[in-house]
């Protein structure tokens, strides 16, 4: 069969070139796994904040509309310092002043991607045992066995979805789960179809309020704890609130139960009390039982709990609230059916009220204080509603001072040394998202980008006699917005100043769903065949010198991640004036995951298939670079895998990799002084592969 020449640089399928932030909840440890994981965190760290853990390694989602929860932890045994006792029907409060919050003890940070969003839950620990923790300045919570669990905010897999159509990604949540940091004890089958009547011990430890009252769980069914919340003494009501908070905290099925009894439109109506401390413990109650119950959460729309719940936001000044309120939204806004009204109604006070005065000081807010937690809980509930569809992202850029004050934050902890801090991975999400079909959904950005001039590469000047069609001819833009002196709104997202700010965190951020959102940014960018995403490419390349923190992370562990940063790389090489360049930084790199693919490496397919693209789209256009990386090891890796069934997309691109490599004079003459046949590179394997993606590109 005679070798054909190879006309243009092709891929067999379109690169995966654009991305939306998508957590995942499918590798949840079991509870009792979650148990020992978060004591043996509280033993190394005490009161003592850690960093947060990053996302774990993705997988498909099973739909673009499924969403992932995150969970918070809060003990309403010592709600606001209020105690309860029982004694049979008899129940005392006793009230004492409340000193303070707890602080969450973060998991150590390691580098594992995506990332993404998650939904608070909270817990009333009904015994525990002291393990010489103090309470610090959170939401703490107590495994049923007794253990103290603070809270840890482990976010789940952030799965990045790229779609083909338009090249872009975007990280969505999956499988209606988010990623929870707290214990959750299922009750057994014998207990699911009843009304589960709980005594408890009193507490060694989180039991104890501040001026060392004991409390107890009350001897009360859910049905009573119901009835309790339209009591008309308000200790009735707490104790209600707090049992229904502990039972939904432990028992799924709590839930159901909970709804079944009306439980949640009395909760939603403690809210309009006047009584902060009911306020907190009903939101608290609502919080866990939205979790990763979407009819639940319909309820609470049903019910006018969105506007109750903002309403108390715009009205009380207690932190404690605040923080209670931004944790629910937060679990409210993974639902797909409650993102447009969020973002038409939560959206502006969230932003007017918290991300602004938090982010950007000014003589206005100086004086307004945010409590850190609440900002976090804020900008997760953002995370989630910025990959809802094109009108609600349109929206969410539009609105005054949003994407400004995300861009400040992080910029302001880069300054202060803090690229690991938890609101910046949030923040940096959202900014991935609303940069999905930038271009094209906000397309008036750029109308004043135009093409001054083209002419040729000096550093490129041989071009490839296998890719005629790959004109390598530097071209010259004129796009003064990218380089505004102050950027404004959506002028942020494709800024000069933004592009540095997302390889600044590539260089020194150690979380990789930090990373994986930097590079999605970028990817959305570089996404289009067109003239912006060019002159998007050619400052990352040549102005900000982005390669050198770039290629490193193709030999990422986490798949997310490494998916993720191979389609940046893939987008950039399109260009071809560039590809001289990128052929150094990358082709080593390429070469590399090409030489490591094993047979248990099938999740990772398309990140495969496109290694062998950006390999083949770099060895032509810059054979004399690429002539270092052929081996003996490299062509039989490639062997193997164009014959094995098992990788979809990655087996077609290796064979088309092994047959453009043959037709490469310069190429070929390399292989043969390394003793290899023709026969390894131009097969039926090889051949059907080459035919395919000709066929795709219209040869």
């Amino acid at each position: 069969m005679t070798v054909e020449p190879i006309r243009s640089t092709l891929s067999t399928v379109s690169t995966e070139d654009t991305s939306l932030v998508l957590p995942s909840d499918k590798k949840q440890q079991t509870g009792q796994q979650r148990v020992l994981e978060q004591v043996k965190s509280i033993k190394r760290s005490k009161s003592k904040m850690v960093k947060n853990d990053s996302i774990p390694s993705p997988t498909s989602p099973a739909s673009a509309t499924e969403y992932s929860e995150p969970k918070f932890q809060f003990s309403p045994t010592n709600m606001n310092g209020t105690l309860f006792k029982f004694s049979g029907s008899n129940m005392t409060a006793s009230h004492s002043r409340m000193t303070g919050r707890s602080l969450s003890v973060r998991n150590t940070v390691r580098r594992q991607t995506q990332n993404s969003q998650w939904e608070p839950q909270m817990n009333w620990n009904a015994q525990s045992q002291s393990n010489g923790m103090r309470r610090g300045d959170s939401d703490p919570a107590m495994n049923k066995s007794g253990s103290t669990i603070t809270q840890q905010s482990k976010v789940r897999s952030a799965t990045v979805r790229y779609i083909r159509a338009t090249g872009q990604s975007m990280r969505l949540q999956e499988n209606n789960q988010l990623a929870q940091s707290q214990t959750i004890i299922k009750p057994s089958l014998s207990q699911s179809q009843t009304v589960r009547k709980v005594t408890a011990t009193k507490s060694k430890s989180e039991a104890l309020g501040a001026s060392g009252a004991e409390g107890s769980l009350p001897n009360i069914t859910l049905q009573e704890a119901v009835e309790f919340l339209s009591h008309s003494d308000i200790s009735h009501q707490l104790c209600g609130a707090s049992f229904i908070q502990h039972q939904t905290f432990t028992e799924d099925q709590a839930k159901q139960e909970v709804w079944r009894l009306g439980g949640i439109p009395a909760l939603i109506q403690l809210l309009k009390s006047d009584n902060s401390q009911l306020h907190q413990t009903a939101a608290a109650a609502l919080r866990n039982l939205v979790f990763k119950d979407n009819n639940n959460k319909l309820e609470v729309d049903s019910c006018e709990g969105i506007e109750a719940i903002l309403t108390l936001l715009g009205n009380t000044t207690v932190t404690e609230t605040h923080q209670q309120l931004t944790g629910l939204l937060w679990n409210l806004s993974s639902a797909d059916k409650l993102k447009t009204e969020l973002i038409k109604n939560a959206l502006p006070l969230l932003t007017e009220t918290i991300v602004v005065p938090y982010s950007i000081w000014t003589d206005i807010n100086t004086n307004k204080h945010i409590d850190p937690e609440v900002f976090y809980n804020t900008t997760g509930c953002l995370r989630n509603l910025s990959c809802a569809r094109e009108e609600e992202r349109i929206s969410m850029r539009s609105c005054p001072q949003l994407i400004d004050s995300l861009v400040t934050y992080v910029q302001t902890q880069m300054d202060n040394g803090k690229p690991d801090d938890k609101s910046v991975e949030n923040c940096v999400c959202i900014l991935h998202n609303l940069s999905y079909q930038l271009e094209k959904e906000a397309s008036d950005h750029f109308k004043q980008f135009s093409v001054l001039d083209e002419r040729p590469n000096e550093n490129n000047k041989k071009k490839s006699l296998f890719s005629p069609k790959s004109s390598k001819t530097q071209k010259d833009f004129n796009f003064p917005a990218m380089e505004k002196e102050n950027p404004e709104g959506v002028n942020w997202l494709y800024h000069q100043k933004s592009l540095q700010l997302y390889l600044s965190l590539l260089g020194c951020s150690q979380k990789e769903a930090t990373l994986e959102a930097c590079c999605g940014a970028l990817q959305n960018l570089t996404a289009s065949k067109s003239p912006v995403s060019t002159l998007m490419s050619q400052s990352i390349i040549e102005k900000l010198q982005g390669l050198s923190v770039i290629s490193p992370l193709l030999k990422s562990a986490n798949p997310g991640l490494q998916k993720t940063t191979m389609s940046l790389v893939g987008n950039m090489s399109r260009v071809s004036f560039l590809r001289g360049t990128m052929a150094k930084e990358i082709l080593p790199m390429a070469s590399s995951v090409l030489l490591s693919v094993t047979p248990n490496m099938v999740e990772s397919d398309s990140t495969i298939a496109t290694a062998c693209r950006v390999m083949q789209t770099l060895m032509l256009a810059e054979p004399n670079s690429s002539k270092k990386m052929i081996n003996v090891k490299l062509i039989d890796s490639l062997s193997a895998l164009s014959s094995n069934m098992l990788f979809e997309t990655g087996r077609k691109a290796a064979g088309f990799l092994l047959w453009s490599m043959w037709g490469q004079k310069d190429i070929q003459n390399v292989l043969k002084k390394q003793g290899m046949k023709k026969d390894t590179f131009i097969n039926a394997v090889t051949a059907t592969a080459y035919e395919e993606a000709t066929r795709m590109k219209g040869y």
